[in-house]
C-alpha cells in the first residue's frame, strides 16, 4: 500500500450506540424520552416548502430576537449553530489560540478532548476529586481557556454558580466556557455573569430539554468582544449553517 501524504491522525468522537429499535427510550445518548412540545409539529406542518429553493438566513435574526426576549439578553451577543457541538467547535477554534494548555474535567463531554487535538490546542484533563466534582482551586492554575460543563456530564453533578464565578474571576485574561446544555433539569444559569465579566461564553442546545435532538440547533452567548471574534471564524467556515426548517 502507498504511503499518501498529508493525512490527519485523530481519535474521532465514539457517539453513544445507536440501535435500530424504534419503542426504546436511549440514555446512553441522553435523548428526551418525552418528544417536542405539539407546536413543533405544527410548525413544520406549516412550514412553506418554496423557502428551500433558497439559502437559510445568515444571522437567524428572528430566532436570537425570540431568544434575546426569553433569556432577557442583546440579541446581539447571540450566535446560533448547527446543535451546540457546531457552537463548541467553532468557540475552540476562537478562544484558545494560547501556548498554555486549556483546562477541562477528566470526566465530562468527550468531545472537548476530540476538539482539541483536532484543532492541536495544548490541553490538560483535571481529575475530578473523589465525589465526582469538579474542585474550584484546581482550575486557579495558570492555562489558556477552561471549558465546564454544569451540570456536568456524565456525572449530572451541579456546581454552584458562586463555585463557578470564583473560577471565572480568577481566570480574566481568558475565556472560560460554561457548557449549559442540562442547565434547564436543575441548577442555576451562569448568564447573570455576562453581565460582570467579558470572558465568560455560555453555549446551550435545544436537544435535551426541548427534545430537538434531531433539529439540531444550538447556540452561544457572550459578551461584544467575544461575538465579535466567533461571528467572524462561522463565517469563515460555514456561513449557512443552521437550516431554514430548524430555524
Amino acid at each position: 500500500m502507498s504511503v499518501i501524504k498529508g493525512l490527519r491522525k485523530i481519535a474521532p468522537y465514539v457517539a453513544g450506540s445507536q440501535p435500530k429499535e424504534k419503542d426504546i427510550i436511549k440514555l446512553n445518548t441522553n435523548e428526551n424520552a418525552y418528544g417536542p412540545s405539539p407546536k413543533v409539529a405544527q410548525a413544520l406542518v406549516d412550514f412553506d416548502t418554496d423557502h428551500l429553493r433558497k439559502y437559510s438566513s445568515l444571522d437567524q435574526e428572528s430566532l436570537r430576537k425570540a431568544l434575546g426576549k426569553q433569556l432577557e439578553i442583546d440579541p446581539d451577543q447571540i450566535i446560533i449553530g448547527n446543535g451546540s457541538d457546531d457552537i463548541l467547535s467553532m468557540a475552540f477554534l476562537a478562544f484558545f489560540n494560547a501556548d498554555e494548555p486549556i483546562l477541562f474535567p477528566d470526566v465530562t463531554y468527550g468531545f472537548y478532548k476530540v476538539w482539541a487535538e483536532l484543532y492541536h490546542i495544548n490541553y490538560h484533563e483535571i481529575p475530578l476529586n473523589t465525589r465526582y466534582e469538579i474542585e474550584t482551586t484546581d482550575y486557579f492554575a495558570e492555562n489558556g481557556g477552561i471549558v465546564l460543563t454544569n451540570p456536568n456530564a456524565p456525572t449530572g453533578i451541579y456546581k454552584p454558580l458562586d463555585e463557578v464565578e470564583e473560577i471565572i474571576k480568577a481566570n480574566q485574561d481568558v475565556v472560560v466556557i460554561i457548557d449549559e446544555a442540562y442547565i434547564n433539569f436543575g441548577g442555576q444559569t451562569a448568564l447573570p455573569l455576562l453581565q460582570k465579566y467579558d470572558n465568560v461564553f455560555i453555549t446551550r442546545t435545544f436537544s435535551k430539554d426541548a427534545a430537538l435532538a434531531g433539529l439540531r440547533v444550538g447556540y452561544g452567548i457572550g459578551s461584544p468582544r467575544l461575538m465579535k471574534v466567533i461571528n467572524a471564524i462561522k463565517n469563515s467556515i460555514n456561513p449557512y449553517n443552521v437550516n431554514s426548517i430548524a430555524e
